[in-house]
């Protein structure tokens, strides 16, 4: 009788789904007109228009090469000096345009809803980045103070969303900010390696030793960042470690 009721069930899904895509059709979460794809929510006009990173870019940071656009990849002058921790980054977009606002309304307008639209940018550009699946997803934390103030840690709710998508684990506790740190965007390079030195902590009952990490935040900088929390992720014993952002800052 249970085989029967989940095979209805089965059966009834995409028919709900179907729906309530009728009664509440998906909104564009660029132009913000009715979304006439089938999946996602992004319509085909507004993905068009978003500025995608792809290749030439720099194998280890991500970084594009915007001024040179036929060479093939390679590494940028910070990533030849051996300047980043983590093993490899990508990011989905430059921040600029309407997935800028969007991160803009979700961070600081509480505007959740802009959660699916931007994890979507995350996915498609994992599932084209070519590493193998890693065994957990870390967001990077807040300080306790921001998260206070903020009522949420918007790189955790991207984590979350993006390991549902994966079936993939998700951890919020191995990796603590313990630091309060200035913006990164203000400080010059020496500054902001000071910045950060030190600010994060891998504790937790949880052990990370010889496991593949998938970082997750909003916006890639400066790289620093990220940068030290695969770094204190790899003192823990971490074997690999990866990030993955939605937006990209370049230079002007």
């Amino acid at each position: 009788m249970l085989n029967f009721f989940s095979t209805i069930s089965e059966i009834l899904k995409p028919i709900g789904s179907s729906l309530i895509d009728l009664c509440f059709p998906r909104i564009c979460a660029g132009c913000e007109k009715i979304n006439v794809r089938a999946e996602g929510f992004w319509c085909a006009a507004c993905l068009d228009q978003l500025a995608r990173i792809n290749s030439p870019i720099c194998p280890l940071c991500g970084r594009p090469f915007q001024d040179a656009p036929d060479s093939s990849d390679h590494f940028c002058s910070e990533c030849l000096r051996s300047v980043f921790h983590f093993n490899s980054a990508r990011s989905a977009v430059a921040h600029s345009g309407i997935v800028r606002d969007r991160i803009h309304q979700f961070k600081f307008g509480r505007r959740l809803e802009w959660v699916p639209p931007l994890v979507e940018l995350l996915q498609t550009t994992y599932e084209t980045w070519g590493i193998s699946p890693p065994g957990l997803i870390i967001p990077v934390p807040l300080h306790l103070n921001r998260l206070k103030e903020r009522g949420f840690n918007q790189s955790a709710l991207l984590a979350k969303e993006l390991a549902r998508r994966l079936d993939l684990q998700v951890s919020y506790e191995i990796l603590v900010r313990k630091k309060w740190t200035e913006p990164q965007t203000r400080l010059n390079r020496a500054q902001r390696l000071k910045n950060v030195r030190g600010a994060f902590d891998a504790t937790g009952r949880e052990s990370v030793r010889d496991v593949k990490i998938l970082l997750i935040d909003d916006v890639f900088t400066t790289g620093e960042t990220l940068s030290e929390c695969a770094r204190t992720l790899k003192k823990k014993g971490a074997s690999e470690v990866h990030a993955l952002t939605v937006t990209r800052a370049l230079p002007d």
